[in-house]
C-alpha cells in the first residue's frame, strides 16, 4: 500500500538555472527522503533536550547562589534582627542626648522640680535675676538638696529647637549649678525660664548668663 502511494507522489527541486524541477517520486527517493526526515527530527529534539537540560542546571545554579551566602558575608552583614526606622529614629535621638549629657552623667530625677505647683510657688515667691537670654528664678529649697526647674516656651520656634535648647539648659544646670550649690551645703531651688534671645545663643552664651545668675544667688546667701 506505501509503494503504491508513493508512485503518484512527486518531488521538486531547483534544477539548472534555479527552475523547479519535478520528478516523480520513487520508492528510494521516498525511503531516502524519510531518512533524512528521521534523522533531521532526531537531531532538533537531541538539541531541545540539551538546551532544557543547560537551562535548568543555570536556574539550579542561580538559586543555590541566592540561597547560600558567601563566607565572608556573615563578618559583614547584620547579626541579628533588622531594626525598623522607628527604633533607628529612637536610637539616633538618644545618641543626640548622649552628646549633650554623656551615659550616667544626665540630671536625676530627684533634683528636678518637676510639679506645676512647685513651678508657681517659685514664679511667686522666689528672687528673680535677668539674664540677656533667661529669667533665673530662686528661693531656698524645702527639700535636702538643691534642685533645678525649667520653662522653656516655644516663642514660635520648632519642638526641635525648643528641645535643644532643654538639654542645654538642663546641662548647665547639672555641670555648673547645682554642684556649685552643693558645696555651700544650704539647698536651694532654681528655676530657668528662657526669654526669645535664648534660641539664638550659643552654649557658652547660656554657661555666661547662667553663671552670671549663679554669682547673685551665691551672694544672696551671705
Amino acid at each position: 500500500m506505501w509503494k503504491s502511494q508513493t508512485m503518484h507522489l512527486t518531488t521538486r527541486h531547483l534544477g539548472v538555472g534555479g527552475r523547479l524541477r519535478c520528478e516523480a517520486l520513487t520508492p528510494s527517493l521516498a525511503s531516502g527522503y524519510l531518512v533524512k526526515l528521521a534523522s533531521r527530527r532526531m537531531y532538533d529534539m537531541d538539541r531541545a533536550a540539551r538546551y532544557e537540560a543547560d537551562l535548568q542546571a543555570s536556574q539550579s545554579q542561580a538559586s543555590q547562589q541566592a540561597r547560600i551566602p558567601g563566607a565572608h558575608e556573615d563578618a559583614r552583614g547584620p547579626q541579628g534582627p533588622v531594626a525598623s526606622p522607628k527604633e533607628r529614629t529612637r536610637e539616633a535621638r538618644r545618641v543626640r542626648r548622649r552628646k549633650v549629657a554623656p551615659a550616667g552623667e544626665g540630671l536625676p530625677r530627684g533634683v528636678r522640680i518637676r510639679h506645676t505647683k512647685e513651678i508657681r510657688g517659685l514664679l511667686e515667691r522666689g528672687k528673680r535675676e535677668r539674664t540677656a537670654g533667661l529669667d533665673v528664678f530662686f528661693a531656698p529649697s524645702p527639700a535636702s538638696r538643691s534642685r533645678l526647674g525649667l520653662i522653656v516656651p516655644k516663642y514660635g520656634r520648632r519642638i526641635v529647637d525648643r528641645n535643644k535648647l532643654k538639654r542645654r539648659l538642663r546641662e548647665l544646670g547639672r555641670r555648673e549649678v547645682l554642684p556649685a550649690l552643693d558645696a555651700r551645703g544650704v539647698p536651694w531651688d532654681v528655676l530657668f525660664r528662657a526669654r526669645p534671645r535664648a534660641y539664638g545663643a550659643d552654649f557658652e552664651e547660656l554657661a555666661g548668663d547662667v553663671r552670671g545668675a549663679l554669682e547673685v544667688i551665691c551672694s544672696a546667701e551671705s
